[in-house]
């Protein structure tokens, strides 16, 4: 019998192909665009936005203060060579769990690793004392990348401005039609009921407007908002007025049950 084959444990920093290429990014940026307090500004836009948790945010920040104001003038290197102990003392986390969130810093392509042959962290000098070079968390990344990440926050900001306007315009319709609804004294309550269950489908399947897409509120504001029967269920409801939601572009909307088709879902026409 042969010898028995023993596996190794594979060891150092797991590598994968985007990781590879935000190296390679690194390594080709040019120092001196961008100061530090542009990526500051940068790391905490994409926490609004959501890219990132407030955990990662907040080693991120802390990665970016460590690093002096002059490495990222031309010629300087911003890295930074803290071990994930010191940095957890900064942001109040064990080693652990600062190793797990600068993983996923280093997959969204916000820092990459400048790696020693025994992944230690430490600056060397030259010969008057001076950081030549340092082996940990590299920011040049963030820099070469600071431009295309400044778009998507202004673009996913874009995108919220709008879901929260047709959100807000949403909640005003239902609002209304549910008012227009509790204050009908003209209609029986058969006709009622239909329309009431038509107006708690809407609401149904929007569920919460915080999170459905800005289109599909726009859909249903124009349901609820429709000529017939909403508007004229009462007289006496001033909040269901046509005018204040003149802006929203129904034209894509066809009648919800035309005479000489069949009957379709109402949900049909959020979709």
């Amino acid at each position: 019998m042969g010898e028995p084959t023993q596996h190794k444990r594979p060891t150092g920093r797991r590598m994968t192909k985007e990781r590879a290429e935000f190296r390679r990014l690194a390594q080709s940026t040019e120092i001196g665009t961008v100061t530090r307090g542009q990526l500051a500004v940068l790391a905490k836009n994409l926490m609004t936005i959501g890219m990132i948790t407030t955990a990662e945010y907040a080693l991120l920040e802390a990665i970016i203060t460590t690093a002096k104001a002059d490495a990222f003038d031309k010629g300087g290197r911003p890295i930074v060579y803290k071990s994930n102990r010191q940095l957890g003392y900064d942001i109040n986390k064990s080693p652990g769990r600062v190793s797990r969130i600068l993983s996923r810093l280093y997959d969204l392509g916000l820092v990459t690793m400048q790696d020693s042959a025994n992944f230690k962290r430490y600056p060397s000098r030259d010969g008057e004392g001076d950081i030549a070079d340092a082996c940990g968390i590299d920011l040049r990344v963030l820099i070469a990348r600071h431009h295309e990440l400044d778009q998507l926050v202004r673009q996913k900001r874009e995108e919220i401005r709008v879901r929260d306007s047709a959100a807000r315009r949403f909640r005003d319709a239902l609002r209304a039609a549910r008012y227009a609804l509790a204050s009908s004294t003209d209609r029986g309550e058969v006709i009622l009921g239909r329309i009431g269950s038509r107006v708690e489908k809407i609401a149904a399947f929007i569920r919460s407007a915080r999170y459905a897409p800005a289109q599909v509120l726009r859909k249903a504001s124009c349901l609820l908002l429709w000529r017939e029967p909403l508007p004229r269920l009462s007289s006496k409801a001033p909040l269901l007025a046509v005018p204040a939601f003149s802006e929203l572009t129904c034209s894509a909307l066809e009648p919800p049950h035309p005479s000489n088709s069949p009957r379709r879902p109402l949900t049909s026409y959020l979709s």
